[in-house]
């Protein structure tokens, strides 16, 4: 079985549950399978996996709703219905009868169908008004399949030479017997919606459902696609009961957090809940469905609510599915939400395929992107195309890493602003695509202050929401897209985010200082205001966290120098890193070690003494912490070098001085 492209390994259980639903018997439950996770973490890439490994055997169709916005469900039907009936070898191509029906009575007002004829002669006019429309299109549903064009066919990234062989399958003509069209119209005769005996009067109803507003139905449209989504499914089910037919059909519906994808997947559920009640059996729909936003239905975005909780995409199989469902009348009995986890180090090794291994980026591009499979390829293309126009100097291979988020985008970055200058210019419209500012928001301007932040929790008291008169938080905001996480007791933006706001914070030094002032003094004053700050912060360490931002290194190092000599070395380490990890914006074209040398010179302080060695310490940590001021980890050496010199003056507790001297040493990222 090939890999999965792009070396995206962890997806390899989402692939196998689609194999396990494909091969389930008509009937047998399926669940709705739904990729999380923010803009950029892959679905994409799985679905085109999928359909490259599955759509050659199986009637497979891929929708992209961002591209269909606006569309109803009745052309999106049309479409889906279009890609499923392509032929495949040894396979009887599925027809659409009750659905073709449905669909072309409720497209034109049947009075105009129908003008003086009888409605007995239904049928033949149904017939005809077919043969009128198959023309250029080779079938009805050929004209409806172009209309989604765009967001039909193979998502991007399906190979070459798959989009060839997936395209040279043609569907059918849309030519349906006579037996099959009085199949299809005497479907809507039984009874059910519209609760009429006569399919011709059924039909006639349904079609004033849709095109009268006199008749009292205040949503006729919408039932009408309710009407049309069961008797789509209604013809997949029969052909997957029929010898030698398929018996399962592959959806692939991407970006469903769209209005158009919510209301779709909002009806299949509706449909599977009333089938289950019916005790009709499931459809054969293997559904895989992709959101970038937490949908409303499911509750509030942090899920407390929701009984279902999403799980790792790594923990995906049937059997895990079956074992969490709740009971059949909950809402969450169909559902099954998978959040697909960033890249580590090994896939995103295998993503950056072609980069350079001397130096080795990959670990740098780890650490900058936080994994995120859109963020790695599009940084190690940046690079790759810089690395050819400018080849980095033998003395410093590490020079175009630490200055690519200013760096031109290569390709040019899909999103609300293609012509954008810069990685990080792109790379933030592309993530904050739908958080455009509101009239009285400055949203924007506040979220690159936050960035400053270590914990949000104390963003809104400094910086205010950012929301406006009338605006949703901002945390809410970035809690639904998958962009706010908890980390330690801490909320702390999505890694990438953080770094390309922290990028345009730098570009202000106004901004930067006044930014990380505030948060400083704001924990300066907390003893005086406990209630206001996060149980368990230590108010000091957090000041000297901001104070280090704005390039106070004395300060820094006295407080720790105090500690060291107070404290254990355990919770002198502790210290020292969460203060360390502070960002800076220090000049990115210079060299670490250079860096370093010019942070440290100067001082009065014997260089051997506690104070020295650990001024020294916190500078060349401050500097190793930032992914673009020491991509390569050159600094490893030099701290392990000063704590061998701190164990070395301290009388008890040098273990864990010579153990951190060791780590750094042997250091292996992940």
């Amino acid at each position: 079985m090939p890999e999965l492209p792009g070396g995206l390994r962890g997806r390899e259980p989402v692939r196998e549950l689609i194999r396990d639903c494909l091969a389930l018997p008509p009937g047998a439950d399926r669940p709705v399978t739904v990729l999380l996770g923010p803009t950029g973490i892959g679905a994409t890439d799985l679905h085109a996996y999928v359909k490259e490994r599955f759509a050659p055997d199986t009637p497979c169709a891929y929708l992209n709703f961002d591209a269909a916005a606006g569309l109803d469900i009745r052309t999106v039907l049309g479409g889906l219905a279009r890609e499923l009936e392509r032929k495949l070898t040894n396979y009887k191509e599925p027809g659409f009868p009750r659905f073709i029906v449905g669909l072309l009575t409720t497209g034109t007002p049947m009075e105009d169908l129908l003008r003086a004829h009888s409605r007995r002669r239904l049928p033949r006019l149904i017939r005809d008004e077919l043969r009128n429309r198959e023309g250029r299109y080779g079938s009805f549903l050929g004209q409806l399949a172009e209309v989604l064009a765009e967001a039909l066919d193979a998502p991007p990234g399906v190979s070459d030479a798959a989009a060839a062989v997936l395209s040279s399958v043609t569907p059918r003509t849309g030519q349906l017997p006579w037996r099959a069209l009085n199949r299809g119209i005497g479907w809507y005769g039984d009874g059910r919606i519209p609760p009429c005996a006569d399919p011709a009067d059924a039909l006639v109803e349904l079609n004033s459902w849709q095109h009268r507003s006199d008749d009292g139905r205040e949503n006729g449209p919408r039932d009408v696609e309710r009407v049309l989504l069961r008797a789509f499914l209604a013809d997949l089910r029969e052909h997957a009961k029929g010898w030698l037919n398929h018996r399962a059909f592959l959806l692939l519906l991407d970006n469903c957090h769209t209005e158009t994808g919510r209301r779709f997947l909002e009806l299949l559920l509706e449909a599977r809940h009333e089938d289950k009640a019916a005790r009709r059996g499931c459809d054969p729909l293997v559904t895989l469905a992709s959101v970038h936003r937490w949908l409303p239905e499911w509750g509030p975005a942090t899920g407390v609510q929701w009984a279902l909780r999403p799980q790792d995409s790594d923990l995906a199989s049937l059997a895990h599915w079956e074992a969490g469902r709740g009971s059949e009348s909950s809402d969450d009995f169909w559902w099954y939400p998978l959040e697909l986890r960033p890249l580590r180090l090994a896939d995103t090794r295998v993503l950056s395929a072609g980069a350079p291994r001397r130096p080795d980026i990959v670990p740098g591009v780890q650490r900058l992107t936080g994994g995120l499979p859109w963020a790695v390829r599009h940084t190690v293309n940046t690079l790759l195309r810089a690395a050819r126009e400018h080849p980095a100097p033998e003395e410093d291979p590490y020079a175009c890493l630490r200055r690519v988020p200013g760096l031109p985008p290569a390709p040019p970055v899909p999103g609300p602003d293609p012509g954008a200058p810069t990685l990080a210019q792109a790379s933030l419209g592309y993530l904050l695509e739908d958080l455009a500012d509101e009239p009285g928001s400055d949203r924007r301007a506040v979220l690159v202050r936050w960035s400053a932040a270590r914990d949000l929790a104390v963003c809104a008291q400094v910086f205010g929401t950012g929301t406006g008169d009338h605006g949703e938080p901002l945390p809410g905001l970035l809690r639904e897209r998958w962009l706010l996480a908890a980390e330690d007791g801490r909320l702390v933006l999505h890694p990438w985010l953080r770094r390309l706001l922290l990028w345009e914070l730098a570009a202000d030094e106004e901004m930067w200082r006044d930014s990380h002032a505030r948060l400083a003094a704001h924990f300066r004053t907390g003893r005086e205001r406990a209630a206001e700050v996060t149980p368990g912060t230590d108010l000091e360490l957090e000041e000297m966290y901001h104070r280090l931002a704005l390039g106070e290194t004395e300060p820094v190092a006295a407080l720790l120098a105090r500690r060291f000599a107070e404290r254990g070395s355990e919770d002198f380490i502790r210290d020292l890193d969460l203060v360390t990890s502070a960002p800076n914006r220090l000049d990115k074209a210079v060299p670490p070690l250079r860096l370093l040398d010019s942070l440290t010179t100067g001082s009065d302080t014997p260089a051997m003494s506690p104070e020295a060695v650990i001024r020294r310490l916190v500078v060349a940590r401050w500097i190793w912490s930032d992914p673009l001021s020491d991509p390569g980890r050159r600094l490893n050496a030099v701290i392990a070098g000063n704590y061998d010199h701190l164990a070395a003056m301290r009388s008890s507790g040098i273990v864990p001085l010579y153990d951190e001297a060791v780590r750094y040493r042997q250091w292996r990222d992940e």
